[in-house]
């Protein structure tokens, strides 16, 4: 991996997993968060739903079993659906796509890490990663996933 790809990665799961300014922050950042493990989830929806009342915000909360998630809700000007869809879908066979090549190679791509315009995944067996931006007219993908075969594929 680039090394330039290399330093979004990191700083996008580290940030992820630090969530510097706080849940709050990251949904603002984000546009979703999830509760942190071991939170109560009612009691974290409540505070969420209270930081999004104070800053005018509209959020979406909603609880999946031990765990709670918040999402801001925005509107799309009308004129501007069909591109934001289109944007959004393209976006999504691309990673599909990226997801069934690192496969090919053995790997376990199932989730991505959104961050803005950039996307991240890592394969659980062997820790090889994908980086994805959405910034230009080509999206920028680089990964040892879609290169390199997964040095952990036979040893399950």
């Amino acid at each position: 991996m680039k090394p330039e790809h290399d330093a979004r990665f990191r700083r996008i799961a580290e940030d992820f997993l630090e969530r510097p300014g706080g849940d709050y922050a990251e949904l603002l950042r984000r546009g979703r968060v999830s509760s942190p493990e071991g939170a109560d989830p009612e009691a974290w929806r409540a505070q969420i739903r209270a930081q999004a009342r104070a800053d005018k915000i509209r959020v979406i909360t909603l609880r999946d079993g031990d765990r709670a998630i918040a999402a801001r809700h925005r509107e799309i000007p009308e004129d501007q659906e069909l591109a934001e869809l289109s944007r959004e879908l393209g976006r999504g066979e691309v990673l599909r796509g990226l997801a069934q090549r690192a496969r090919t190679l053995g790997h376990e791509i199932s989730r991505w890490l959104r961050h803005d315009t950039e996307s991240i995944a890592i394969c659980p067996r062997c820790g090889f990663r994908i980086y994805a931006r959405f910034d230009a007219a080509a999206p920028v993908i680089d990964g040892e996933a879609l290169d390199d075969a997964c040095p952990r594929w036979f040893a399950e």
